[in-house]
């Protein structure tokens, strides 16, 4: 692979330079070079890297001596370095074949209908700009199948299969606009870094859209894929530090019949607006062995800012690596996952809706340390070690392989706004759960064969307010290793309403309007202080709580997958703090019968007839429903939190 770092020669005044415009794929492949940057950590390029690359920009040609070429339907070949103003129609090809040469092309009014290859076909350069003079629509479509006759390509590593195919870098800018036709395959494809800048490109193709190999740069472009394949996508998997898409200051419409942002490495954005629709959205189905995701990565993803809009069949974001959000709006619908890494997920900012997902956001830890966080899920809505399925969508390979009580997962929780609607657990652990800030408000299940907190290993408190409502047969409190007082209770019977917890004084403390019915609540507040009387309102029924000790009322312990064990659900009053004070268990839904594992009650069975197995206890997990399952849109629960000297 070449080396980009070289200078290019100035050609009648282009300032262009490979080290400026191009991502430096080089070929040293240093093993075990971990390096973090900022929140990104990923072997072999950094986050400033990727940066430094789209800070550069390209500059317009110096049109002084530049050569005109009028198109005729014989095609047009370049096969020297310099700037080449091009106009006109024709049938033929424009082909580049200018070894080691830089060749800047002005489309200044072109129109190619190629009725046998590509409409440009870059076969030797050092590098190609492609400007688009201002006000000029140029339109390039390929045939419907290519003849590989001519001597260029009649190599099977040398046949292109893209309407615009490059085997040099290049860069796609100017204030004009390209429209491009792949008919035969692909619709823009660079062999080695592809950049587009401040153009309006639309591309339509009946595979993959637009694909830099060794990297892809969009930076304040217009661009409009749809395509059947991915729609944008780098590729390189030789090189550690190439197979990345940059995306900075562009408008990306995307429409895709499988990913809509495909990096074989890395997956960075910094600002810009992006739209995407994959493999039909989150209503569609797609085969078992097809990858419908809204934006992937394979070794980590950073995004930094913008607006995304995405509407996928399978996860919205995904890695194989990381996931870091620390700045931008996202507004995610998804038959899977709104957000998935099979490592770690870390939200430090930002503005994130879920409005339908199977799993909210789900990695092998979980770091939320700020941001604006609302999920609808058909099942949990944070959940750790839940999955690790990689490319495939229809029977999703959810397999981290933890055991229960493995704390190498783990949520965290350590500031933001968190709102969740989940149907199955609203926060799962199969690791430890710690809240020490933040604000976190759960509509949990209604079935008690999940809860609104559950976790394997710990669950600690130590700041920040938490409200969560579910069903009590698998509820969870916090441990007594938690610093700040948290309040169990349950009711005899299913409803709706305000939770609020006041004190003697009549303060309200926190409170949340939960969207469904529910009967056991989990509160937790800086306020709450131990010796105190409370009052928690919910359901419409009222109960007085003192806080002889810092955890009132234990619940079930470790969850899992509906297993669990009874804990010592003896409060510190002497009241069941996980049970209505009948010690009747409550009636569920539709008459459901509340079976309490571990007393010789048979576990509640799952949703369509699922059979709850018990986690680590030789039982299986429930698989996930078909794509299309979940719930739609929800109408946000109301939220307050008083906070006294303590809190956050």
């Amino acid at each position: 692979m070449k080396n980009m770092k070289k200078h290019l020669a100035a050609i009648l005044g282009v300032c262009l330079s490979a080290a400026l415009l191009f991502a430096g794929c080089g070929k040293t492949k240093t093993k075990n070079e971990n390096v973090t940057d900022n929140t990104l950590s990923i072997e072999y390029i950094t986050e400033s890297e990727i940066q430094s690359v789209i800070e550069k920009t390209v500059s317009a040609p110096d049109l002084t001596g530049a050569k005109t070429v009028t198109l005729t339907d014989d095609g047009v070949t370049i096969d020297a370095g310099g700037v080449y103003v091009l106009s006109g129609t024709t049938t033929g090809r424009i082909t580049v074949n200018a070894k080691d040469a830089d060749v800047t092309l002005v489309l200044n009014g072109v129109t190619v209908n190629c009725t046998d290859s590509s409409a440009l076909y870059v076969y030797k350069a050092k590098s190609v700009t492609l400007w688009l003079a201002e006000g000029t629509t140029n339109t390039l479509t390929d045939a419907e199948s290519y003849s590989f006759s001519d001597a260029l390509s009649s190599k099977a590593d040398e046949e292109p299969n893209a309407c615009v195919y490059s085997k040099a870098d290049m860069v796609i800018g100017g204030t004009g606009t390209l429209t491009v036709n792949g008919r035969a395959n692909n619709g823009i494809t660079g062999k080695d870094t592809l950049r587009v800048e401040t153009a309006t490109v639309q591309v339509t193709a009946k595979n993959h859209g637009i694909n830099g190999k060794d990297a892809l740069v969009v930076k304040g472009a217009t661009v409009t894929v749809d395509c059947g394949g991915d729609a944008l996508r780098s590729t390189n998997d030789s090189d550690k530090k190439c197979g990345y898409v940059a995306l900075s200051d562009a408008t990306l419409s995307l429409t895709a019949g499988e990913d809509g942002v495909q990096a074989e490495t890395v997956l960075f954005a910094d600002s810009g607006t992006v739209t995407v629709k994959s493999g039909g959205g989150s209503t569609a189905t797609v085969s078992s062995d097809t990858s419908a995701k809204g934006l992937k990565a394979g070794a980590g993803m950073l995004l930094k800012g913008g607006s995304f809009t995405v509407d996928s069949c399978d996860d919205a974001i995904h890695s194989n690596g990381n996931v870091a959000i620390s700045g931008g709006t996202f507004l995610l619908a998804t038959g899977d996952d709104g957000v998935h890494a099979d490592e770690n997920v870390t939200v430090s900012d930002g503005t994130i809706t879920v409005t339908k997902s199977y799993e909210g956001i789900e990695g092998a830890t979980v770091d939320i340390t700020g941001g604006t966080i609302d999920i609808t899920a058909s099942d949990d809505g944070l959940n750790a070690a839940g999955g690790n399925d990689q490319s495939g969508f229809g029977p999703r390979k959810d397999n981290f392989g933890g055991s229960s009580n493995d704390s190498t997962y783990y949520i965290r929780i350590a500031g933001g706004k968190i709102t969740i609607d989940a149907g199955g657990d609203g926060i799962d652990s199969n690791g430890s759960l710690t809240v020490s800030g933040g604000e976190t408000y759960v509509s949990g299940p209604t079935d008690n064969g999940n809860g609104a907190l559950d976790f394997d290993g710990t669950g600690t408190i130590t700041g920040g307010i938490v409200v969560a409502a579910g069903a009590s047969g698998m509820a969870q409190n916090f441990g007594e290793n938690s610093t700040q007082g948290s309040i169990l209770v349950s009711f005899g019977s299913f409803g709706t309403g305000a939770v609020t917890v006041t004190n003697a004084a009549g303060e309200t403390l926190a409170s949340f309007t939960p969207t469904k019915q529910y009967n056991c609540v989990v509160v937790s507040a800086p306020t709450l202080k131990k010796g105190e009387t409370y009052t928690v309102n919910a359901c419409g029924q009222s109960q007085s709580v003192t806080l002889s000790s810092l955890i009132y009322g234990s619940g079930m312990q470790g969850g899992g997958f509906g297993g669990g064990r009874p804990g010592n659900q003896q409060s510190a009053n002497g009241q069941q703090g996980g049970q209505s004070d009948t010690n009747t268990p409550p009636d569920l839904p539709s008459g459901q019968q509340n079976g309490q594992n571990g007393q010789g009650g048979t576990p509640p069975e799952l949703p369509n007839g699922q059979q709850n197995g018990q986690n680590g206890q030789g039982g299986t997990p429930p698989s996930k429903p078909d794509s299309g399952s979940g719930k739609g849109n929800k109408t946000a629960g109301s939220t307050t939190a008083a906070t006294g000297s303590e809190a956050i």
